[in-house]
């Protein structure tokens, strides 16, 4: 959108909104029970009369907090097995996403990592984008090998290389980017040519926090933790070669599609358990217990670090991305400058040396909480909407 349209779009607003704005809410699926769902559930319950649109639904995925008389489904949803191969559905995403009308609200909030801010409204419409991450399958090489198999990538080649132009092209619909950290902001910058500001998204402070009395069964094991989906892109057999090669304990929790090469890697003198999916209260045991979080990938932010820090332990991140805003180097964890197990064994190894404090952790962490981003995202919201 131009300059002088988007001027003339946010003063049209500003001027017509009435004393309580109809808001919708968008979010890209409700495909995998992650992050960016739980995230989305607390925008859901800021607005609980708001209806929600996405594009399609896993029911056993969706939010338990999340009203499913809310949502508003596209089209997709009727095509038989969709969200068993979404995947092979990517080009059609653009046409689901455009075919919603959005004609009757005064604001939409969109939440995203792939293509719900593609969507159209008319000028008197303010779209206000809270971005987790851009589209990684379209703009960064390694994980589009990762993220489909080599036959759909030769297959959809031409087909990816119109959605990365289309992604770009419908960024501008957009009339304000909010970014979950400094990394993705810098990514909207660079991919997009846009301004964004930060809100960081948040960990539930009341439930990850320090042991009263330590499970002295599990920490006497003295292991090294991961949590994370298993794909390659993620890196986690990096972790895997580094403990085996200093015989360290290391427990990996979290499932996906790479399971099975990870534990192809695991030799008989490895020390490398799977635990797949564990209940909230296991991985709060696991974070308070464990010698430090281990984070093998570039992440857009990290929330398993902040979970990590606000149960007082220390994480070992690489440096790139969003867990530099998270930890605190050298007193909330160590973040180590390349992916390779060499330099994963040294993070490990200068961690092993530092008496970490469990108080310098948690105080970190509570930067993160859900009421300072509930209070910031409600006040940019009325702010872009011309509300005092």
């Amino acid at each position: 959108m131009s300059s002088f349209l988007k001027k003339n779009k946010q003063s049209f607003s500003a001027n017509k909104l009435s004393s309580q704005p109809k808001i919708a809410l968008v979010h890209d699926d409700f495909i995998q029970a992650g992050g960016a769902e739980s995230l989305f559930a607390t925008i859901a319950s800021i607005w609980p009369k708001a209806p929600i649109y996405t594009s399609l639904v896993n029911w056993g995925k969706l939010p338990n907090s999340i009203d499913a008389g809310r949502l508003k489904i596209s089209w997709m949803q009727k095509i038989p097995f969709a969200v068993h191969f979404y995947k092979i559905l990517l080009p059609i995403y653009p046409l689901a996403f455009e075919s919603f009308n959005f004609d009757g609200f005064d604001i939409v909030l969109s939440s995203t990592t792939r293509f719900a801010k593609s969507i159209i409204t008319k000028p008197k419409t303010i779209h206000i984008c809270y971005i987790n991450s851009t589209p990684r399958f379209l703009w960064d090489s390694d994980i589009k090998k990762e993220y489909l198999p080599k036959v759909l990538r030769i297959i959809f080649g031409p087909i990816l290389l119109w959605l990365k132009r289309w992604d770009k092209i419908s960024s501008f619909r957009v009339d304000y980017y909010i970014a979950n950290s400094q990394n993705v902001k810098e990514s909207i910058e660079r991919r997009y040519g846009l301004k964004s500001l930060v809100i960081y998204p948040f960990a539930d402070l009341n439930f990850f926090k320090p042991p009263k009395i330590h499970n002295w069964k599990l920490k006497s094991q003295n292991y090294f933790l991961m949590v994370s989906r298993l794909v390659k892109w993620k890196k986690v057999d990096l972790a895997i070669r580094a403990c085996t090669l200093q015989n360290r304990n290391l427990i990996i929790v979290g499932d996906g599609p790479d399971k099975s090469r990870l534990m192809n890697l695991v030799s008989t003198k490895s020390r490398v358990e799977f635990l797949g999916h564990v209940s909230r209260e296991k991985l709060r045991e696991l974070y308070q217990n464990c010698q430090t979080l281990i984070v093998t990938q570039q992440e857009d932010f990290g929330i398993a670090a902040v979970e990590t820090q606000a149960c007082g332990r220390p994480v070992i991140a690489y440096q790139k991305g969003g867990q530099a805003e998270i930890i605190n180097d050298g007193k909330t964890g160590i973040l180590f400058d390349r992916q390779s197990a060499q330099s994963l064994e040294d993070a490990i190894s200068a961690a092993s040396e530092i008496k970490w404090s469990v108080s310098a952790c948690r105080k970190n962490s509570l930067r993160f909480s859900q009421a300072a981003f509930v209070g910031q995202l409600k006040k940019q919201v009325q702010l872009y909407a011309g509300k005092p």
